[in-house]
This record gives C-alpha cells, structure tokens and sequence, in this order.
C-alpha cells in the first residue's frame, strides 16, 4: 500500500512539473490584453495614442485634454493602441470633435495594446462603433 501512495504521488509530480514546462498559449498574451502600467514606464502624465497596434506607426502625446486629434500628425480617427499614462486622472476618449458624441473611459494606468475589439459606450453620436480609427478628441477628468 505505501508502494503505491509513493508511486501515485510521484507521478502526480512528475506530471505537474512537466506541463508547467510546457510552453502553451495559456501564457501567451491574447491582443487585447491589458498591461498593467508598472510594466510599461513610469507615469509621465500624458495620454499616449499610436497610429498601429502595438505602439506602431505615428504616435502623440498630450499632457492636457486636446479638441481635435488632427493638430497631432493627423492622428484624428488614426488611433488603433492608447495608453494612458497620466499621474492622476483618467481620460473620456470621444468620436468626435470638441468633446462630442460617445465616449469611452480610459482609466489612469491602462494600455490597451489593439483597441480594435474595444467599443464606444451607446451614450452619444458614434455608439457602438470600435475605438480603433474612430478617436477624435479627449478630455482628463478625475473619475469617469
């Protein structure tokens, strides 16, 4: 009998110890994955938007809440990865100009690496539709 209690859990260990090995997908980052800001950079205040996922392509970055997202490399509806690195606010993301139509709240610290599968709330002109190449203007404000 305690051959076999030895045996049993042997095995069992053997068998935990290998599929932690095992490189799976259980480790792999699915592209909307969310990092946490500690991973990224000190905060250094500025809403941070790249034209390509990823932090690819044009990028921008505004300490202060801008009206039109064109004044910065034409990034008006260009926007597919944000990130905001603000020290203590977060920021309305809106589908249009000057604060209008639906907007999406990005919490202080958030990268959203690919918001291609990220959707503006249904509360203003543009719900419903993805955040990706539809971001036209923002605005810090201490909770949303």
């Amino acid at each position: 009998m305690r051959n076999k209690l030895i045996t049993a859990l042997a095995t069992t260990g053997f068998i935990a110890v290998a599929l932690t090995a095992l490189p799976g997908t259980a480790q792999a980052n699915p592209e909307w994955y969310v990092s946490p800001a500690s991973q990224i950079q000190a905060a250094d205040g500025n809403l941070h938007a790249w034209e390509h996922q990823k932090k690819g392509g044009k990028h921008c970055a505004w300490p202060n809440e801008v009206d039109n997202w064109d004044s910065c490399n034409g990034m008006r509806n260009e926007a597919s990865s944000v990130f905001n690195n603000g020290r203590t606010h977060d920021v309305w993301l809106y589908y249009g100009p000057n604060q209008t139509g639906a907007h999406f709240c990005l919490n202080k610290g958030v990268y959203l690496e690919n918001i291609v599968h990220h959707y503006f709330p249904h509360n203003g002109a543009g719900g419903g539709e993805s955040l990706n190449d539809n971001i036209a203007s923002h605005k810090w404000v201490a909770n949303c």
